[in-house]
């Protein structure tokens, strides 16, 4: 069940950033990652309300969902100069690699998690299938949407800027920006660590502070740069609204996974996410992968059916 958990985390991801980056085409993907947030706060604050309201609030789910959001802020700042300086390649290859493979570390050095051939295994797949999809040949105005916990790529969503606009693409990489993507992924790896850590008996506490605190830092960020609207509008801004809980959704399946089959492989699974919007765009934009999106896909499925393999064994 846990590997049909992260399994469903991985959709609930996918789908979710596929939604965002088609909105954030014409609102420009600061507005579009600061109106997600309305949609976690909802789904967060709904899954609190379904239990009774806490008497005390858990002061470690709380510091944990503060320490998630701030690293998934701070990777997405991050990835948004990284894609300012260097190939597309390279700033969501690179940190997207990181995170991938950063979560599943730090549970077998860290956390007491057994280190494992499967698990080695799985996160070296996962490491390969985002490599595969994210490099694979696009078309010359397109790159990534940056949201929280990774960024995701189909080759119909472009690159645009923080302040909505359509850069060119660079065919090189400046000086400095390896290390802005490593960075990156190691905020967004701070984010699902930090989500697998909130305690499970007060996660929705966790989820809501999580929640809570990207939303604060991203509406600061919208007021500081003075662009967009504060409130998502029309077919566009119901679409993210959906997308957010999506994510949200999406944090609270990854968390019952990692309780159960561990972090190290919950990490590795989930990380194979960007293939979901990769297939969203065959079926509904019709659109065809190049062979390293294919490699990639075949891989994605590899990597499921290991994680699911090395659960029944076990």
């Amino acid at each position: 069940m846990e590997i049909f958990y992260a399994v469903c985390a991985a959709v609930m991801f996918g789908a979710g950033h596929y939604l965002s980056g088609t909105v954030s085409r014409r609102s420009g993907p600061l507005s579009v990652a600061y109106w997600t947030q309305y949609g976690v706060v909802l789904v967060a604050a709904a899954l609190l309300l379904q239990q009774p309201l806490p008497q005390t609030w858990s002061i470690p789910a709380l510091v944990w969902g503060v320490v998630a959001a701030l690293g998934g802020v701070a990777g997405s700042l991050c990835l948004y100069a990284a894609l300012s300086r260097a190939t597309f390649t390279l700033a969501v290859g690179a940190s997207t690699v990181t995170a991938t493979v950063t979560p599943g570390l730090v549970a077998m050095t860290f956390l007491g998690e057994a280190i494992t051939p499967v698990r080695l295994v799985l996160i070296g797949m996962a490491m390969l299938t985002v490599w595969l999809l994210v490099s694979q040949k696009r078309g010359d105005r397109t790159a990534a949407v940056v949201t929280s916990p990774l960024p995701v790529v189909t080759s119909s969503i472009p690159t645009v800027a923080a302040d909505g606009s359509l850069p060119e693409p660079r065919t090189q990489s400046r000086r400095g920006s390896a290390p802005l993507a490593l960075c990156a992924g190691l905020g967004y790896a701070v984010e699902l660590v930090g989500v697998a850590q909130i305690p499970g008996e007060t996660f929705t506490q966790g989820l809501l502070a999580w929640a809570a605190a990207s939303f604060v830092v991203m509406l600061v960020l919208v007021l500081a740069r003075r662009k967009g609207q504060l409130m998502p509008r029309g077919r566009g801004g119901a679409l993210v609204l959906v997308a957010g809980g999506l994510s949200a959704t999406g944090m609270l399946l990854f968390h019952l996974s990692a309780s159960g089959v561990g972090l190290a492989t919950t990490s590795a699974i989930v990380a194979v996410y960007p293939a979901v919007p990769i297939l969203l765009a065959v079926a509904i934009l019709r659109e065809r992968p190049a062979r390293r999106g294919w490699a990639g896909l075949a891989c994605a499925a590899s990597v499921v059916a290991l994680g699911a393999a090395s659960t029944t064994l076990s």
